[in-house]
């Protein structure tokens, strides 16, 4: 009865609002959407539209888009005065003039929005704007209308208005004077994102002023937020969040958000900012939520005590390609000064393999809540990291490498709290009950397993019987939990599994005993076997085993990129100079932030060419070679070549990256040359089609981590 009586009303208010639609004729380019909150909008478009046509009584929103206005003379607006207008948008209507007293009859707007507006002079918006009399305006918008220049009194008639949000993007302004915001005494939220900006001055800027956006802009550097005369006092003290993203800041002195003494957001995603420094958030007391997501290109270095805050709660450094194992980083002071984190996100970074490190980097977050590591290529769960994180809630683990593990016991323990883990996309096989406390299991609300190699034998068993009977929500079951194995079963859904009828028969402890006794002498019969064959091979494969060890240990770490100067040292004929400056140089150092060493730039005046080759080779990582006929008929060439095969016969064929710009005639293929395409793979550069998959062969095949050098020089 209820529901009849909700339903019978609400067709009775729709057919009231239709009814009263209706009395005034719908114009053919305008669509009119009625909603049952308060607003009501209007929207029309159409080059063939010269004119703003009438709109029913209820509208409060119109948005003229995509018509042919062009001129809008003094009582352009007048059939907008009927209605009580809150609402009006401005886009792409090809406006060139609007008179200075258009809008002044407009006296219920709140809001005005001018998009794309290319022909119509800032000056003109100045003037016709500066005349509304409306006391109800908060919101204005001038975005993408390609201002060279915000005059200074753009606002001057404003001194007693009530507007509390400002948008201008899209323009180019390369300086900027806050002195023209000056009369907003009431603005709250000041967005200038997307307008070039190089300089900016903040003198003038409203002092009541909340939320601060230049983000999308070209500032070298961060503004300066104490007022010249006294260094201690804030230009805008009530400042709560700042938007800084996406400029050309490369380094932040540690004084430079001084003067910020409620400022407790702050944004610096995507800045080439490669260095954190020591204690640069100190200053901002109420800091909360800090966000250096894909800061550097990657960022190379973190200093001590980089987040010393006590008040930061929420930490996004994803995206940010950090090595948390470098030998410069210490890992007992990042956030040992940072006590009340409970949200941090490092998705994408690099963490340490060496588990005591990782225990140094997040035990002092005793109160974190969030921790997100995904795509942080780890191998194994560490047994003494997570236990410290007594409060945390929710642990993502995504995108990793992880596969089984026995000791769940060891690496949850004491994690009570948790309510949400993703383990998506790892290389897990098998979940048994030592995979997981039954404490965590308890308190688990979200569990994400997808995307695993799922082993569907009965080992499996104790899984399929505890999704049957779980209250764990399993997120993306079934569609997402496939059998990789056997291979009978490969695509298979792991539900089909679960769900069928075959039983495992029990197991007979005598066959344990049987089977062990079995391999036992199998694998004495085949160490004998391997022993008395393959002795004189047997010290080689323990040293092998022996810097493998050193390796895990970290004792004999493999070098790679960030170890040397150059990422790869590139030898070329000088008659494919232009190649390799305009395209090959290009592609890798501006787009892939590689640093190549090139002999026509890079070398030292003075040196000889000998010296300057051995010194340069030391510095790099690798060795790209770009071959071509030019290439080989130089006899230089040919003696460079067998300079870098040394490096080769040290450090395995992933040391080199062979090109072939241009093929070689078979008169010119010398025993050199082809001796080094036998030694390492070779990409050849195509041009059109399949350049694309070229670039990204290269550019994987110099980011490939070296392996192991011959055993020969071990």
């Amino acid at each position: 009865m209820r529901t009849y009586i909700v339903f019978v009303l609400t067709f009775g208010f729709l057919y009231m609002i239709k009814s009263h639609v209706a009395q005034t004729e719908c114009h053919k380019n305008c669509k009119y959407t009625i909603m049952l909150s308060k607003t009501h909008q209007a929207i029309c478009t159409g080059r063939d539209l010269h004119y703003i046509p009438q709109f029913p009584d209820a509208i409060t929103s119109v948005i003229m888009s995509g018509t042919n206005l062009t001129n809008i003379g003094e009582n352009g607006f007048q059939n907008l005065t009927g209605i009580r207008l809150e609402d009006l948008k401005l886009n792409n209507n090809l406006i060139s003039f609007i008179h200075e007293y258009a809008f002044v009859n407009l006296k219920f707007l709140g809001s005005l929005r001018i998009f794309q507006e290319t022909l119509l002079d800032v000056n003109i918006i100045k003037v016709s704007v500066g005349k509304m009399k409306t006391t109800n305006l908060r919101s204005l918008y001038f975005q993408y209308n390609n201002w060279l220049l915000l005059p200074v009194d753009m606002f001057s008639s404003f001194s007693y208005s009530q507007i509390r949000n400002i948008r201008i993007y899209g323009n180019s302004f390369s300086k900027l004077n806050l002195t023209t915001f000056s009369p907003l005494k009431k603005l709250e939220k000041l967005f200038l994102s997307k307008n070039e900006i190089e300089q900016i001055d903040l003198k003038g800027i409203p002092k009541d002023l909340l939320d601060f956006r230049l983000n999308k802009n070209l500032l070298p550097k961060v503004p300066e937020w104490c007022t010249k005369d006294n260094c201690d006092v804030s230009l805008v003290r009530k400042l709560e969040v700042l938007d800084l993203s996406d400029n050309n800041i490369g380094d932040i002195r540690i004084k430079a958000f001084q003067c910020l003494p409620n400022l407790n957001k702050l944004l610096l995603n995507r800045i080439p900012m490669r260095i954190i420094r020591s204690n640069i958030f100190a200053s901002l007391p109420v800091l909360y939520s800090l966000q250096i997501s894909k800061i550097g290109f990657p960022l190379q270095k973190i200093d001590d005590y980089a987040f010393n805050s006590s008040s930061l709660s929420h930490l996004y450094m994803d995206v940010a390609n950090f090595h948390f194992d470098r030998e410069e980083f210490n890992p007992q002071t990042i956030f040992s000064l940072s006590p009340n984190l409970s949200f941090l996100n490092l998705d994408h970074n690099f963490f340490p393999k060496n588990e005591t490190k990782m225990q140094q980097i997040l035990s002092p977050l005793v109160r974190l809540k969030n921790l997100i590591i995904s795509s942080t290529s780890l191998f194994i769960l560490p047994k003494n990291v997570f236990p410290y994180l007594k409060s945390l809630e929710t642990l993502i683990l995504s995108s990793n490498r992880l596969s089984d593990w026995n000791d769940g016991s060891e690496i949850f323990r004491n994690m009570t709290s948790l309510r949400n883990l993703n383990l998506r996309d790892n290389f897990i096989k098998i979940i048994n009950k030592n995979t997981f406390p039954a404490a965590v299991l308890k308190s688990l609300k979200v569990l994400d397993l997808s995307y695993n190699s799922f082993v569907c034998t009965c080992d499996q068993l104790w899984f399929t019987e505890w999704i049957k009977s779980t209250k764990v929500k399993l997120l993306s079951y079934p569609t997402l939990y496939k059998c990789r194995s056997p291979p009978s079963l490969d695509g298979t859904l792991l539900q089909k599994y679960v769900n069928s009828s075959k039983e495992c028969p029990p197991w007979n402890p005598i066959y344990t005993t049987v089977i062990l006794l079995l391999l036992s002498a199998a694998v004495l019969a085949v160490i004998f076997a391997i022993i008395m064959k393959c002795q004189t091979n047997i010290k080689n494969y323990l040293y092998l085993w022996r810097i493998n060890y050193n390796r895990r240990k970290g004792y004999l770490p493999l070098q790679d990129a960030d170890d040397f100067e150059y990422h790869a040292f590139v030898v070329y004929c000088d008659a494919d100079r232009h190649w390799v400056h305009h395209k090959f140089l290009k592609k890798l150092e501006q787009d892939e932030g590689m640093k190549l060493c090139i002999h026509h730039r890079d070398f030292e005046i003075g040196e000889s060419i000998t010296a300057n080759i051995n010194n340069y080779l030391e510095k790099s990582w690798k060795v790209v070679v770009i071959l071509s006929n030019d290439f080989a008929k130089s006899e230089w060439c040919q003696w460079e070549v067998d300079i870098v095969q040394e490096r080769r016969r040290r450090q395995g064929r992933d040391v080199f990256l062979l090109i072939m710009l241009k093929s070689i005639d078979s008169k010119h293929m010398t025993n050199q040359l082809r001796a080094l395409l036998d030694s390492a793979s070779s990409l050849k550069y195509p041009v059109g089609v399949g350049e694309e998959l070229f670039w990204t062969a290269a550019v994987e095949t110099l980011r490939k981590p070296l392996g192991h050098p011959p055993t020969a020089l071990l």
